[in-house]
Formats: C-alpha cells, structure tokens, sequence
C-alpha cells in the first residue's frame, strides 16, 4: 500500500452557496467509485441585509453538516459570482513553470472586466496544433478576490475550511461529463439559478464552449409583478404573490384560461412569463449558433437543464419548441451509486443538486480559485500528516517486534551456547579471514559508482535534475530541483522509488521552494546496498 493511502480522505462533498439555498453533496470515496451518502439543502429566507444573510447561510451550513466528520472529509466548494468565469483558449508552449503568468497576461484581455483584483487558475486540457504551432489548449479561469474572501468568511463562521473553490461551468463540466451523449455528439448544459444562468458546451471530455445568460429564475418572477390592466381593473401581485403563482402555475397552456387567486388569468401569466422565456431561448441560440460557426457546421442535439429555475413547469417543452432540439430536467445523480435514505424527494431536488455534486466531482487536479497561501498550507498538512502516519507506523512496528524478540529471546541464548563451542574449533581459519580482510579494507568505503549512475539513470523522473553527488562518511548525498508546481509530491514519489532499488534509508535533508515559486531544491541522504 502507498504511503499516500493512510492520509486520504473517507469523504468528498461539494458545496453550493446559492442566493435562496445550501446544497451539498456528500460522497465515499471507494474502490468502485463514488457512493452517494447524503445530498439535501436548506433554504434561505430572503434579505437586503448582509449580515443577516451571512448568519442565515451559517445556520444551514451548520444544519446539513450536522454529524459529518470534517476531520474525514474534503470539501470542495463551487463558487460564482457575475465576473467568476472560464475561457477556452489557445496557450504558446512554453515550460509550465512560466505558463501562470502568461496566463495572467492573457487574462487581462479574454476577460471582459479587470483581472488585477482577482485571482486566477487555469487547467491544461492538451495539446493542439495551430498553423503548424504547436499550443497548450488551456481553460483559464477568474473570480475577484473580494469574492473568495466573502466565501472564506462565510465557510469560516461554520468551522468549514475548503480545500478548493470550483467555478460554476468547471463544476457543471464534471456533471456533463457523465451526461454526454454516448456517441460522441456535442451536449449543451444549462443551469438557471435564482439570480445566475450559466450555459456550457462540451464534446467529449472537453469544454468548447462556457457563457453567463443575462436571465435566471427571478426575472420570471418580476415579469410577473408588473401592473395589469383589464376588465377587473388594475392588478399587481407582489413578488412573493408572483413567486407562490410562478411555483404551481409555471407556463400556462393557451387553451383553457382561467382565473388565479381570483386575481389573475391564466393568459395574462403566459403573456408575461412569455418575455423572459422567449429572451431564454434566444441567448440560448446564439451560443448554438456561435458553436455552430467555431465547429465549422457542429450541431447540438441535446439541451440538460439544471438548476431552480428549470422548475418552472412547461418551461422544458418551451424550449425544446423554440429551440428545435431534444430538452430535457437533468438528473445529476444518474449513473451514480445512491444510498437508500441519502436523498429526499429525488424528483423534486436533484436537478437543483448540479453544482454540489459537480464541485464533488471535482477532487481531484485541475482548476482551483483558493488563494496561493491557503494552496500551500494544504499542501504543508499533508506532509504534516504523512509525518505523523510514519510516526505511528515506527511505534506500532516496534511493538510487535519487541513482543517477537521476547518470545526468541530463550531461543536465542541456546544457540549462543552452541555457536561458542563451533567458533573455538573455527580460530585457525578466523586468522586466515582476518588478514584476508585486512587486505579489502582499503576499498571497502568506496561504493560501486557504475551501480549507482545506472540505478539513478533508471529511477530519475523527467521533473527532477540532480546537480550534485557526494559521498562522506558512508552516506551518499543527492542535491537537486523538481522543475514543477507538484514537487512535494514528485518528490515523494522519488524517495519511494529510490527505495525500492539499491538505495537504503533514503531521507529528505531539506527543500525550499526555488525564487519564481516553479519548484523545490532538495538535499537527500542514503546508503548503498
């Protein structure tokens, strides 16, 4: 078993801080895969004030963490704001320990708002040829760093310390990841919140296309508070009339109209659910229609709706007339192992799940809006733990030997008596060994240099460069650089390979991150066989 094992963490859970629910997913990490063990959400009662709002998201943070033991889990985060946003695009090949500021560079003219103020983090997909040059295809991504930190002090008055912050389409990518169409065509995935849309393509595993819609769940709702002028007289609902009649009504048919809460008809609810439904389906075909023309003729067959505001009842017939193109209510936790009592009212909540369990998905490598230090400290706990692991590992394994020796100890004293007697008959030859040895002594400190270079030249990876080799006192020393963002982890990985070959009792002497932050120097000690 590696090393890394004893410190992984039991659970993963993804977490969504939307404007009128907490939602989180909470999975097991096994062999097989993921295994759903709890997804639920708590709604949030709606407020001007931000301090109310902080103290009301705390309380159901507190509430759906009740019994989760944090110790045991990594949460990951998805985060959004109106200029948190991802974008595709083509990176010069360079070394990678340089690509973080030309990405920053090219940053500053992707997005279409500021990027000094924020902080950023990008994915390297592969490897694509453009007029015979050969590029990185990159996904970059933003979010100000006011936002993070508002995140932060919301996670924090909770006792919750994230180890990632997903952007919204990086978190649905994951979900259309496992919702793709098996043939290979290109999906289109929508998620409408109470106050955001967000809309990405992706064909295959990889995402063409990410675009904020300027209309979400609470445009339908103040459409519907307008004042109404008919043969009743003048109406206006409020807006939490609106939302109540939005909620059991939705997109009225045509055919029989009939009067609401005795104040309303159903025709006047089409016609003014109707603007923003027609403004939903029109952004929606211009992102096809860009598609269509960056993919030379590309078409999209299929439109997964998430979020809230995919509720609203006729809305998915809607749009697949509109639109002209299979829609359909995603269900986010399709495909996926569901413990009996993990979800309630499936139906009714899991397509509103989608970034939850999208951030879930996103444990592993990739995108991370974290601020650099708190990168770092998760990095440092790590080697901290892997500290204590082996500490407890040294302690158990001295036990039991302790426990063997005693039992042998009897054992082992009958066999002094006996070997004493065989080693008085044997001191003629002993003389003999003793001069021969005598002899060998004067190149018995010098290892088998030939040994080494070979061994290093099979067990070196192609991040680490070793500047130096010396050897004193029986101990070799190794200095060298890991040219990579990753080097504690490669370089764990280098002692554990040196181990398994000539090298004995390798051990890390000390490492401190190179000037520019693009790896480690290192100092290793060990001995040869």
């Amino acid at each position: 078993m590696s090393i890394k094992k004893f410190f992984t963490k039991d659970f993963v859970i993804g977490l969504d801080i939307g404007a009128s629910s907490v939602k989180i997913a909470q999975f097991k990490k096994s062999e097989e895969g993921l295994y759903l063990v709890k997804a639920d959400l708590r709604e949030i009662k709606p407020t001007t004030d931000p301090a109310l709002r902080t103290k009301a998201i705390a309380e159901a943070l507190k509430g759906l963490f009740a019994g989760i033991d944090l110790k045991k889990s990594k949460v990951i985060a998805h985060i959004n704001c109106p200029k948190t946003a991802i974008k595709l695009t083509h990176a010069p090949y360079m070394p990678k320990s340089e690509l973080y500021a030309g990405m920053k560079l090219e940053a500053k003219t992707d997005f279409p708002f500021p990027i000094d103020d924020s902080l950023l983090d990008y994915e390297i997909f592969g490897d694509v040829v453009e007029k015979g040059v050969r590029k990185y295809e990159v996904a970059v991504s933003v979010s100000p760093k006011e936002t993070v930190s508002r995140y932060l002090a919301i996670l924090g008055k909770a006792g919750i310390k994230p180890v990632s912050f997903v952007p919204s389409p990086y978190a649905l990518k994951k979900i259309a990841e496992v919702a793709q169409s098996k043939d290979g065509k290109a999906v289109c995935v929508v998620e409408i919140g109470k106050l955001h849309t967000e809309l990405i393509i992706l064909k295959g595993n990889t995402l063409v296309f990410s675009r904020k819609i300027p209309v979400a769940g609470e445009d339908f709702t103040k459409s519907m508070t307008i004042v109404l002028d008919s043969d009743r007289g003048k109406t206006q609902l409020s807006f939490d009339e609106a939302e109540k009649i939005k909620s059991e009504v939705g997109l009225p048919a045509e055919s029989e109209p009939k009067i609401i809460d005795g104040k309303i008809s159903t025709t006047e609810i089409l016609s003014m659910l109707r603007v923003p439904a027609e403004q939903l389906a029109t952004e929606i075909e211009r992102c096809f229609d860009y598609y269509r023309e960056e993919s030379g003729g590309g078409k999209i067959e299929t439109l997964v709706v998430f979020g809230g505001g995919a509720s609203l009842g006729g809305l998915i017939k809607f749009l697949s007339g509109e639109l002209g193109v299979e829609v359909k209510l995603g269900d986010p936790l399709e495909g996926f192992k569901v413990g009996p009592n993990a979800v309630r009212e499936r139906n009714k909540t899991s397509y509103r799940m989608a970034p939850a369990i999208g951030s879930a998905l996103s444990f592993g490598k990739g995108i991370n809006l974290l601020p650099l230090e708190m990168k770092e400290e998760a990095k440092r706990a790590v080697k901290r733990g892997t500290i204590e692991i082996v500490a407890t590992v040294v302690v158990l394994v001295s036990a039991l030997l302790f426990v063997g020796m005693k039992i042998e100890l009897g054992n082992l004293q009958t066999r002094i008596s006996v070997a004493a007697l065989e080693l008085s008959g044997l001191a003629p030859d002993l003389k003999k060994a003793e001069a021969h040895h005598a002899a060998n002594m004067v190149l018995v400190d010098e290892p088998h240099w030939e040994d080494i270079f070979k061994e290093l030249g099979h067990r070196v990876p192609k991040h680490i460069h070793l500047t130096g080799i010396t050897m004193r006192e029986d101990v070799i020393n190794m200095k060298g650089v890991v040219s990579s963002s990753d080097g504690e982890d490669i370089l764990s990985d280098f002692i554990l390979t040196l181990d398994e070959g000539i090298f004995k009792d390798v051990k890390l002497v000390k490492t401190r991150d190179l000037a520019d932050k693009s790896g480690n120097e290192f100092e290793l000690a060990c001995w040869v066989d």
